[in-house]
């Protein structure tokens, strides 16, 4: 384990994710901002969402990495961990893929008649998050409503780490 990802909690990666959502959302907005920033900003929220349900579900920081930026794999994982996700998404992902878009938008300035529309990317995006607040049950801004793990810790989380360890203390 990286120290960087040492003590990832579903938590703390929802929150990421939203500040790169909401900086594509605002991004879009505003026409002196192209589309490569929507789109990679959106499809880089949309991973780190997946990465919300996975680590929720117990996975390490390094079976995370090893799916790379492939959304999707990352759906494909995390619907085989139990979240649930409208049939669009996956075929959307697929179409990201063979597109190579998740590159494109990092890489290349000329759009193609085949890239799928930032307000497209952005909708995916917002599907995926509503899906993971739904699944950890969490409220609309990503606060747990209930047990923030939905099973038992992943085994590189630091011992003696997580609200179920953490001391409280009395005044």
């Amino acid at each position: 384990m990286t120290p960087e990802s040492a003590g990832a909690t579903p938590y703390g990666i929802f929150l990421l994710a939203d500040d790169y959502l909401s900086a594509a959302v605002l991004a879009s907005r505003d026409p002196k901002i192209g589309s490569g920033p929507v789109r990679l900003m959106s499809y880089h929220a949309a991973e780190l969402f997946l990465k919300t349900y996975m680590r929720s579900a117990g996975e390490t920081v390094e079976a995370l990495r090893a799916l790379g930026h492939d959304l999707e794999k990352m759906v494909v994982r995390a619907k085989g961990l139990g979240l649930k996700l409208p049939p669009q998404i996956l075929a959307q992902s697929r179409k990201l893929s063979a597109n190579n878009d998740y590159v494109r938008a990092r890489y290349v300035v000329v759009r193609e008649r085949s890239d799928i529309s930032d307000e497209s990317v952005l909708r995916y995006c917002q599907t995926i998050r509503s899906s993971v607040i739904k699944a950890l049950d969490m409220n609309e801004q990503g606060v747990p409503q209930g047990k923030p793990w939905l099973g038992a810790l992943p085994p590189d989380y630091p011992a003696g780490s997580g609200p179920a360890r953490m001391p409280i203390e009395t005044s």
